[in-house]
């Protein structure tokens, strides 16, 4: 998904729709009140014959319907802007944005944090995608914004029975030492290797013996060189991955989770009047909740409240599938956990609150 933020302080953006996982991702940006702008069809009386017509409308947000796999997200809302001779202003509409759509967002409530962080969820900000095969390779490095090409290189493979199996081995480990040092100098830890057949298995496996550190990731493609990269970028790998990565990363939080409450139960919160509690008085580090529950938050202002206030007192903010193992934990926990900064006894502000609410 490419976001072109236009006006950061209102909360106006441009988005671009790539792919069905980032109609998922607009679904969780948009909640009601927001509103979006973007062309449609429309039918209209002309005369004494009815004609669906195109049109640019911005409705305002009332509910957002997405269902995986039909790559379309419906949006439900009232039409505030139109064109004045269809006496379409007031009127129910349902934009259907699909994979191509270009649509503006004006949100309601702004939070740049929660923005960038679905925006990371999605798709990382930095990975690097390397197509190879016995004639060309090329490496780029994948950024929120595109792609940038860092080294792209003609291969001479002899086909000489002598010299065949050398020249190979030769250049796999060129090219992994070349991976190692531009995942080092751009602060990258995420590598797509791509190849016909076996050569990107070989590859990936030298590429890990150079640098553990990295995570690396295999994809078959036709080519190698800039071709590969394209074909890279149309298939699911890259958000398949990220799910992957975003799974791992909240596994090692409710590792931690689960330590700390055994050890020191007040250092954690889960359920959303104490999660709730700690994110006022800002005692969160980590917060984790689930993509259903943040999709939730748009008619939920107790889980809306929670999120704001944690991300505007500097809580790390972790986002997981509910249709993971470690998705359907946190959803039997609440729909989220946090890891506290420091042990607070948490029952006095729930009672507090709760008082206040009955009141």
């Amino acid at each position: 998904m490419r976001v072109d933020i236009v006006d950061g302080k209102r909360g106006v953006m441009k988005v671009r729709i790539d792919s069905e996982d980032d109609l998922w991702l607009l679904s969780l940006l948009l909640s009601p009140g927001d509103k979006v702008k973007g062309l449609t069809t429309r039918d209209v009386s002309l005369g004494y014959e009815k004609r669906r017509i195109p049109m640019t409308l911005t409705i305002e947000v009332r509910k957002v319907e997405f269902q995986p796999f039909t790559n379309r997200l419906r949006v439900h809302g009232i039409v505030v802007e139109g064109p004045d001779r269809f006496g379409v202003k007031g009127s129910h509409h349902t934009l259907n944005i699909d994979v191509g759509s270009e649509v503006t967002v004006y949100k309601k409530q702004w939070n740049p944090r929660i923005l960038d962080e679905l925006v990371r969820f999605a798709k990382p900000y930095k990975v690097l995608l390397v197509a190879v095969d016995m004639d060309e390779y090329a490496i780029a490095v994948l950024r929120g914004q595109g792609i940038k090409i860092v080294d792209e290189r003609s291969v001479s493979i002899p086909f000489r029975e002598d010299a065949y199996e050398q020249a190979k081995r030769s250049l796999i480990a060129s090219l992994a030492k070349r991976i190692a040092e531009v995942c080092r100098r751009e602060g990258i830890d995420i590598v797509i290797v791509a190849s016909p057949g076996s050569l990107k298995d070989e590859i990936a496996q030298k590429v890990k013996e150079v640098a553990q550190e990295l995570r690396v990731y295999t994809d078959t493609v036709a080519n190698g060189g800039y071709a590969g990269i394209q074909e890279i970028l149309r298939r699911d790998t890259i958000s398949r991955i990220l799910r992957d990565n975003a799974v791992v990363e909240a596994s090692k939080i409710i590792e931690e989770f689960d330590k700390l409450i055994v050890k020191q139960p007040n250092r954690v919160a889960y359920g959303i009047d104490y999660v709730h509690a700690a994110a006022r008085i800002g005692a969160i580090d980590t917060l984790v909740i689930t993509d259903e529950a943040l999709f939730a938050s748009s008619e939920n202002s107790e889980v809306k409240k929670t999120i704001d206030e944690a991300v505007n007192k500097n809580a790390r903010i972790v986002i997981v599938p509910v249709d993971s193992p470690v998705g359907q934990r946190i959803k039997y926990l609440g729909g989220m956990i946090a890891i506290l900064r420091y042990p607070v006894d948490l029952e006095p502000i729930v009672g507090e609150s709760k008082e206040e609410t009955s009141k």
